[in-house]
């Protein structure tokens, strides 16, 4: 199918309900939602479905009057450019409070764009609430819309409005060339807080994309940003930054942050791991990449900000990074810059590599040479028991992740040593780069296996 060709920004001041209405409209708890101003920062895409059109809706931070707070400037120009790039704006104010100063001087701002509105009069949640809406005729938008985002009252008559108001602009539809054949790698993100991950998409964009600043967690909802590189669709995921959460902590922000962004991680192909190379590693670091191995997932470790490093020497690094990760050698490093904007576009051909790597199929004949050659040079070695095993062979069962399965006689009991000697001469032979590798052991009876 065809990307969205239509554009629908959701704005308005902070507090109004604007995530709780994305939420609402695409049908998914995409967007982190509280009651604290200044909870969405970056925007934020979505696909929404409505009879027959799908479009993207955009969910922004609240715009306000101007700040010298950096990260309140970066989330008002976050609006400003979803305005500029949509085809449909929804202006979003509160019923309860009425139409505020703050309002008129945003709806000013909105009605400067020629791009049609709606001005989304939200928190009616009953009738008494209703007869209240006259206050809102003064913001100069005369298409309105009535509704509850909290309880979904009035948000079909509102998409209803939208898909007729879409449907009256001109655009030329997008050409699906092939795309129902295009690879599509989804990618997280992940790390420990203000290792440069934002930093790394905005790169990879050549844009300001996402918010980024010195403070710890500027990024809260994770953001999903679609590339093309070389003829492949990459889902970009930016999460928040994952650390070790105190119980007395009561950030119930970054707890929501946090567990999104693992949620992200088991819904990905491959995780990037984005390092600090100019600060020691730590427990977080091994902990997010257990989690990245759990769910079988591509592995690329990411030494950030390796333009702050005096003494480049990629072989002491690389050295102490495969001892601290001891359990995840496999997995590329890739020494980077966002800054000096170092290795990009070979970070990108990683991420291709690897998702290949993730689908190889390796033949039985193949298989058969490799373990002949491995019994070979060492014979296998027994775990508990007193039978020693015997290998009878080695098969492929499955790829995304690859997984084998080893057949040994039944009575016998095969060393963990040994299998993880079989896994190296595998990826010493067929490469498997950036995968983990799962290696199963059955037992047979059977001499037919022999």
């Amino acid at each position: 199918m065809a990307a969205p060709i239509y554009k629908v920004a959701i704005v308005g001041r902070a507090n109004v309900g604007k995530s709780t209405l994305f939420n609402r409209l695409i049908s998914e708890k995409k967007a982190i939602i509280s009651d604290i101003a200044g909870t969405t920062r970056d925007r934020n895409y979505a696909v929404c479905h409505w009879r027959d059109l799908e479009f993207y809706l955009i969910d922004t931070g609240g715009m306000g009057e101007k700040s010298k707070d950096i990260i309140n400037q970066q989330v008002s120009t976050q609006a400003i450019q979803a305005m500029a790039e949509a085809d449909l704006i929804l202006f979003v104010v509160d019923v309860r409070v009425g139409a505020t100063t703050e309002d008129r001087i945003l709806a000013k701002s909105v009605n400067r764009h020629k791009t049609p509105k709606i001005l989304v009069i939200n928190k009616v949640d009953n009738n008494r609430w209703r007869q209240n809406n006259d206050d809102f005729y003064r913001l100069g938008l005369e298409n309105q819309a009535l509704v509850s985002a909290a309880n979904g009252v009035g948000t079909g008559d509102l998409l209803d409005q939208v898909v007729t108001a879409l449907k009256k602009i001109k655009k030329k539809k997008s050409k699906k060339n092939g795309e129902e054949n295009i690879r599509t790698i989804k990618v997280s993100v992940v790390g420990r807080p203000n290792v440069g991950k934002s930093s790394l998409i905005n790169t990879i964009l050549g844009e300001p994309r996402l918010i980024v600043s010195d403070q710890p967690h500027t990024t809260r909802d994770s953001q999903e940003i679609i590339i093309t590189h070389n003829k492949n669709k990459i889902i970009l995921v930016d999460t928040a930054g994952i650390r070790r959460c105190s119980k007395k902590s009561g950030d119930d922000f970054e707890k929501m942050a946090v567990e999104q962004s693992l949620e992200n991680v088991w819904r990905s192909d491959i995780t990037i791991l984005v390092t600090d190379v100019s600060e020691p590693l730590t427990w977080q670091d091994k902990h997010i990449i257990d989690e990245v191995i759990q769910q079988h997932n591509g592995l690329i470790i990411l030494a950030n900000k390796w333009d702050l490093v005096k003494n480049k020497d990629t072989k002491e690094y690389t050295n102490y990074y495969r001892e601290f990760f001891g359990f995840a050698r496999w997995a590329p490093i890739v020494f980077t810059s966002t800054v000096k904007k170092l290795k990009i576009g070979e970070l990108l051909d990683l991420l291709v590599l690897i998702y290949q790597e993730k689908h190889r199929v390796i033949t039985d004949n193949a298989l058969s040479k490799l373990l002949a050659d491995t019994i070979r040079r060492h014979k296998p070695t027994k775990g508990a028991g007193t039978k020693h095993p015997y290998i009878y062979n080695l098969k492929q069962t499955r790829t995304n992740p690859p997984e084998f399965m080893i057949k040994i006689n039944f009575k016998a009991i095969l060393h963990e040593s040994y299998l993880k000697f079989i896994e190296n001469n595998m990826r010493y032979k067929f490469g498997f780069i950036g995968v983990p590798i799962k290696i199963r052991v059955a037992k047979s009876q059977n001499l037919q296996d022999k």
